[in-house]
């Protein structure tokens, strides 16, 4: 089977998405289908029919969809982040510079509307709660981990951990209420090492900077993240967050626990794989009872790493896409088609 994959934005941009997309690719591989990956605006040198099954990340602009209608290829869409909230949001944020998201809210409202029934066979989202905000009525279908790239990534990292503090990591890609997370964790830690016998030292990753403490350090973005994240004794994340995004899921995997707040479609339990607070008092409460018992961490990260393989490996990943495949091609992804 031949894959054709569709990204609607320029493939230079980093994040969650393109790394999904990746994912997708060696998912598709490991199934037995072959991929080409284009971006929207090179569509016009490709020829869809050539193609058994047409997969989009996202929203496409009309062009791109009369393209894929006027192929009769089987497509489907796939909805990795919250369309409308991160549109209003830009807008929030930067009325003028960002004044181009009126027309993604208007593109968006056109999907639900027409473009979805019209074009796609088919639509997942990457969690319960993207499922939801977006106000879909598609199939989840999590992001997998590609462990093997984990296990790379780690295994030139020196030996790690300090005997004179607990390390907490947290990162922060770009969006506001991520960024605007960090001065909570700051004064949150401060508290906690006001009363523990132990300090807890957190490590800020990815898009913020601040003024750096004793106990708060600003890395920005680091190629030896992983090798952080495995010397650390817990990941914390100072926002709501159902969806576990790959920085979690690289935590879970490497045996490192997580402290957050609890999502509206939380899939992790308290005391189990980590700390799930109602607030930050409790999660205050809880990181102190956490630094006079760290010894938690090896048996939360062992529960927790045990989740993301049952949830989150290529295999189990890999079965649903088959499944879906099926439905919406009669194919299976290792069965010779047009290639």
């Amino acid at each position: 089977m031949k894959i054709m994959m569709i990204i609607p934005f320029d493939p230079s941009t980093g994040g969650g998405v393109m790394r999904a997309v990746k994912s997708q690719e060696t998912v598709y591989r490991m199934l037995g289908a072959s991929t080409e990956t284009v971006h929207a605006s090179e569509l016009d040198r490709v020829n869809l029919r050539d193609y058994d099954l047409i997969h989009v990340h996202g929203p496409l602009i009309i062009g791109g969809l009369m393209m894929i209608r006027r192929s009769g290829v089987p497509a489907i869409l796939t909805v990795h982040g919250w369309v409308m909230d991160e549109a209003i949001t830009a807008l929030r944020m930067n009325p003028r510079g960002n004044f181009h998201y009126i027309f993604r809210i208007i593109n968006w409202i056109l999907h639900r509307l027409i473009f979805i029934g019209l074009i796609y066979s088919a639509v997942t989202t990457v969690s319960e709660i993207t499922r939801a905000r977006n106000r879909l009525k598609g199939v989840v279908i999590h992001n997998a981990l590609i462990t093997g790239e984990v296990d790379e990534a780690v295994a030139e990292c020196p030996s790690a951990g300090s005997a004179e503090y607990l390390k907490a990591v947290t990162y922060v890609s770009i969006g506001g209420s991520k960024v605007l997370s960090v001065p909570r964790l700051v004064r949150m830690v401060e508290k906690v090492n006001r009363t523990s016998s132990r300090n807890l030292k957190l490590f800020v990753f990815g898009d913020v900077d601040g003024h750096e403490t004793e106990n708060i350090k600003f890395m920005g973005y680091r190629d030896d993240f992983l090798c952080h994240l495995r010397s650390a004794d817990i990941m914390i994340l100072g926002y709501e967050m159902s969806e576990l995004g790959y920085a979690v899921l690289e935590a879970g995997y490497l045996g490192v626990p997580v402290a957050k707040f609890r999502g509206e479609y939380e899939e992790l339990e308290d005391g189990v794989h980590g700390i799930i607070a109602e607030d930050d008092e409790e999660m205050m409460e809880k990181l102190t009872e956490f630094t006079e018992n760290p010894s938690l961490a090896r048996e939360w990260g062992e529960n927790l790493r045990a989740h993301v393989l049952k949830t989150r490996s290529p295999q189990v990943i890999g079965e649903k896409w088959r499944r879906l495949i099926r439905e919406v091609t009669g194919m299976s992804p290792e069965a010779t088609g047009k290639g």
